[in-house]
Order: structure tokens, then sequence, then C-alpha cells
């Protein structure tokens, strides 16, 4: 069973638990998903009936949830939206009184929730659980309802451990600015219980130490890295048919959502920056952008996109080509996938912000796929990249200094993206480089034998 606090169709987290479903496939074992729908409400997705969704698991995940939720007394987005405002944002001043009414209630709520949940791993004969993201609190009444769930059901069957607690983001690395979850210490966070049940596990060491630290030193929290396929690819499209790029041009791949905190900016103000160098130097070839991602998750993001490629000139130049699902994600609908993309670019692009990020799945997805990339230093660029020897044009920036691309920066890469030779060693380098580096998993710590 591997449940998501994610709460949308397709994301890093699910493309992660794909990877290990197909390995535990490979075992013989049958897996479910819940994509968190009725866990995380701010994507608006709480009590939606699965529809395409299934086509897009069908081959790897039967689709589940647990069944009427809604009943639950106090179970619903508004008293969601309320507990997470008073005791996680901190945004609803409450006094003691009725703060300790509330976290009555969420204990009456998580009670039942476990319940369910208890039922449910029966009916579907669970063997395995494993937890994307429940640290992070979104939702403390389901966080609370798991922990009651594990414990339960491990005790009841005699398990040893049977979980994996997989964070991706914590409070202290994600939404840092608005303080959606409030300052620290998160005093209403669920902390991680040390359990013979459940092996915790971040994606990096920073992660690792804090979560560690937060928790007392109660919990011992392993260090896994998001893991690539290295095998030799399939037959791709070219993309740039598609979006009418000759092959003499220069395609750079943005594989994303279409957030602020992603600093799109940042790309269209690059070709912009490019193209003029191109034409100074008389050079016939021009820059194109094409950025993959779902335009309508924030329209005013991606308003403001469009307006500023419109105000450089450089329109023609992006090209926004929608949501597009990895390989093995792709439904019978869908024409074509993000590796076909990578496949028809020059270079990958990730440009991210610096504190928003904890690894970086388009450059490893880059890498694994012989493809050149640039890249931000942002936070945990060189914990999870940068120290292992992957070379790539990297934007400087840091906390306080996180705007525009640099001169140093456009002309390095303008340097780079002329000597095709330099580009072709560059990815075979780092592509050796990632098949040692970036392929370890979780797997081991299911006790599959």
């Amino acid at each position: 069973m591997f449940i998501s606090f994610d709460a949308v169709s397709v994301s890093g987290i699910t493309v992660e638990a794909m990877k290990i479903a197909k390995r535990l496939q490979a075992c013989g074992f049958r897996s479910y998903l819940d994509l968190g729908y009725d866990i995380k409400i701010d994507k608006g997705n709480f009590n939606k009936s699965y529809r395409h969704e299934h086509d897009i698991y069908r081959d790897v995940f039967t689709l589940v949830r647990l069944d009427g939720i809604t009943s639950i007394p106090d179970y619903h987005p508004a008293f969601l939206d309320y507990a997470h405002a008073a005791l996680i944002g901190q945004k609803t001043p409450i006094d003691d009184e009725e703060k300790a009414g509330l976290l009555r209630t969420i204990a009456l709520a998580a009670r039942q929730l476990a319940d369910r949940l208890i039922a449910q791993w029966e009916a579907l004969a669970i063997s395995h659980v494993v937890v994307e993201n429940g640290t992070l609190p979104e939702n403390i009444i389901y966080t609370k309802a798991l922990y009651l769930a594990i414990e339960d059901y491990g005790r009841r069957y005699q398990l040893t451990r049977f979980v994996i607690w997989r964070d991706h983001d914590l409070m202290w690395n994600s939404e840092k600015k608005v303080l959606k979850y409030g300052p620290p210490p998160y005093s209403h966070a669920i902390k991680p219980i040390a359990s013979k049940y459940i092996t915790y596990v971040t994606l990096n060491h920073d992660l690792k130490q804090k979560l560690e630290a937060w928790c007392n030193h109660d919990v011992h929290v392993e260090v896994k890295k998001n893991t690539y396929d290295f095998s030799e690819s399939l037959e791709r499209i070219n993309f740039r048919k598609q979006i009418n790029i000759s092959e003499n041009d220069i395609l750079i791949a943005r594989t994303t959502r279409i957030i602020p905190q992603k600093r799109l900016d940042r790309d269209i103000v690059l070709v912009s920056r490019l193209n003029a160098l191109f034409i100074r130097n008389n050079n016939v070839r021009r820059v194109y952008l094409a950025i993959a991602g779902n335009e309508y998750e924030d329209p005013s993001c991606y308003l403001q996109l469009a307006k500023l490629a419109q105000e450089l000139q450089v329109l023609p130049y992006v090209k926004f080509v929608g949501m597009l699902p990895h390989a093995s994600m792709r439904s019978q609908s869908d024409a074509l996938c993000i590796e076909d993309l990578y496949y028809s670019c020059d270079l990958v692009s990730f440009l991210t912000s610096y504190d928003y990020d904890s690894y970086g799945n388009p450059i490893g997805e880059a890498v694994s796929c012989r493809r050149c990339y640039i890249a931000t230093s942002y936070e945990y660029y060189h914990e999870v990249y940068g120290q292992h020897g992957f070379e790539a044009p990297i934007m400087t920036i840091s906390e306080l200094h996180d705007g525009l691309p640099s001169d140093e920066f456009v002309d390095e890469l303008y340097q780079f993206i002329n000597n095709k030779e330099k580009m072709r060693r560059v990815a075979e380098n780092n592509f050796t480089l990632g098949k040692r580096v970036l392929s370890n998993n979780v797997m081991e710590y299911l006790n599959i034998s």
C-alpha cells in the first residue's frame, strides 16, 4: 500500500512510488496507491472520484481510497482548513480552551480514520506500507491516524518493519517564505515516533539531521536518493517536429510545475539574452524553450510568464506544451512523454529558486537520458549532485541573492551550447557517473526475500 500526501494525479512522489512498485511487481507483489485526494485539501481534489487516473497507473497500481471518509464527523475541507490555520500555520488565533477542544476533535477523528485504514489493509491483505511525505503537516489528522493504524496492524499480525515512511519535503525546506507550516518548532506537527514497524527515510543528509534533531534523536533516519532508469532508451519521438523547431536550433527543456517558486522567468530571460548573443554574433541559430507543465495550476503565473515573453519579444521562442507524462505513466491517449522531450532537446533546465526544491528530479532525469543540464546552486544542489562530480553550467544563487541570470552565467552557457563536442562529452560522463551514484533505492528496507 502506497499513500501519497501530494493529492495530485501525477507528481514526483508518485513517479518515485511507481519505480518501487515495478520492482515489487517483479517479485510477485500487487501494489495499491492512494493518491491522497482526501488528505491534502489545497489541490481541490477532496472527495473527487478517480477517472483518468486509473488509466495512468493501470499496469502498476490499483488505485484505492478509504470508503465513506466524509461520513467521519468533522472530517471535511472546512474543518481541515481551520485546524491547519489554527495549529500549523497559526494564522487563526484561538484561546487555550478552543485549542484543547480542537485537539480532542482531531484525536477522535484520527481514531476513526485509523480503524478504517486497518479494515482496508486487512481486506487487501497488505504486507507492506509506504507513506510518502507524511510528516509534512498538511493533514495532522491523517498523520495521527496512520501512526495509530501502523502500531495496531503490526501488533495484530506480528509484523516486523513493514513500513517505509519517506519524507521528500519537510517544514524547514518547504514554503518557507510564506510560513505555510508556521514558525519553528512546529509544535503541533506530528513528530515521527520510535516504532519497531517503521523505517524512516529522507532524500538527503541535511533533512535527516534536522528531522532527527526535531525528534530529540528518538528516531533514526536513513538517506536514500531518488533513482533513475539508466537502461538503454526505447525508440523516442522527435518532439521538435511537433513544435516546428529545426534540428540546427537549440532546444532547452523545462519539465516543471508552472508556479512562481520554480522561477520560469529566469528561463524566459535566458532565452532572450542568448538569442541576443546569437544575433550579435551573426549566428543564424536560435534558442527555444519548451515548458512542460500545467498552465492551469496557477493561471496568474502562466499569464505573467507569457506577458514577460511578449515584452522581451521572445514569445515565438517559448513553447508551452502542456503536461507530459513520464513514459512509464503515459495513458493510452498520451501521444508524447517527458522522455520524448528530453530526447529532442539539447539540454534540460532546472533554474529553481534557492529554497524550494529538496532534490531536483529533472537533473537526474536529464543525466539518465544522456542530456546536459543547467541548474541553479539551490540549497541542496551540492549535496544531491554537485559533490559527486556532475558537470554543468551552474547559475550561482543564495538565499539572499536569488535573482536573474548574471552576465557571466549567460556568457558561459553561450560558449557551452556552441561546443557540441564538449556537450557530448559532458552528457556521456554524467551518464556514466549517474549509473553509479543515482541507482540506490528503498527496496532493501521492505524485508523481501
